[in-house]
């Protein structure tokens, strides 16, 4: 090799070698700026986190308070209403809130009683055509028999 080549061969391994030192410094650079950063950031919120802390413990405080209350006043609802007046409110919102008095239950046994002897009174109606029915179908038998004959004769004369 001459030694023009050989210059140029170590010129640029030199520019190789100072490229990859740079790069190198470039990453550790990196390296140390980030955590100077997250270093900053760790004081602040290590200076922060006593006053977050008791920021957050205050309003759990006040959501306890309100809960309570609220817990409260549910439990207190459930003492003063017994099951015989929830029963009741139920029935009534449903329609089932009349009682029968004795008026209403008269009433309804007179009705009872004028129906029975309507049914009674339709019952024998429809008996006593009962039993002239049959009679009716056995003369409507006896006539169609007297018929039938008379038909096969004219049926005989017109061949």
């Amino acid at each position: 090799m001459s030694n023009d080549s050989k210059k140029s061969l170590k010129d640029v391994s030199s520019q190789a070698g100072e490229l990859a030192k740079s790069i190198w410094l470039a990453g550790l650079g990196a390296y140390g700026r980030a955590y100077d950063e997250a270093q900053e950031v760790y004081e602040k919120a290590s200076k922060d986190s006593p006053r977050l802390f008791k920021e957050l413990v205050d309003k759990g405080n006040k959501l306890e308070v309100q809960a309570r209350e609220k817990l409260g006043e549910a439990s207190n609802i459930g003492k003063t209403i017994s099951i015989e007046e929830r029963i009741s409110k139920m029935r009534a919102s449903l329609g089932f809130g009349h009682t029968a008095s004795a008026d209403d239950l008269e009433r309804l046994e007179k009705k009872l009683d004028a129906l029975s002897k309507k049914v009674d009174a339709l019952s024998k109606a429809s008996k006593a055509p009962a039993k002239a029915a049959p009679a009716k179908k056995a003369a409507a038998k006896k006539t169609a028999a007297k018929k039938a004959p008379a038909k096969k004769a004219a049926v005989k004369k017109a061949a």
